[in-house]
């Protein structure tokens, strides 16, 4: 019991010295944000986040979330579009492992069907 309580305790005491932090200054959120926690001996530890959105994949979200209407572009467009997911490559490379691998799969897929789709409307024509 005596246990639980002093959890408790700490708890409130984490909460309240997070909540003053924030009070004093501003809750920044985003790049730069700096965290607020509690080390084992109460202190208070600022720590640097992550990037809260990265630009790069503004980007990629938005070049990706096109491939559903890859059949209404035109040529241009898909061009235009496949030129974008060339010029991410070099910034997804830059990526640590994991996340380089998930984001340059998606990204081979979707210019993949880009340059499918291009090549396809270009024989279409001949």
């Amino acid at each position: 019991m005596a246990v639980w309580i002093n959890f408790n305790r700490i708890r409130v005491a984490t909460l309240l010295v997070a909540g003053f932090a924030c009070l004093g200054s501003v809750c920044a959120v985003g790049q730069g944000a700096q965290k607020s926690t509690v080390d084992q001996d109460g202190q208070q530890v600022a720590q640097k986040s992550a990037p809260a959105h990265e630009t790069w994949q503004k980007e990629f979200d938005h070049v990706c979330s096109n491939t559903q209407d890859a059949m209404n572009f035109s040529e241009d467009e898909l061009a235009k579009l496949v030129q974008r997911c060339d010029a991410l490559l070099p910034q997804i490379e830059k990526l640590d492992e994991t996340r380089k691998k998930v984001y340059m799969g998606r990204l081979r897929m979707c210019r993949g069907l880009y340059a499918y789709v291009l090549e396809s409307k270009r024989n279409e024509k001949k």
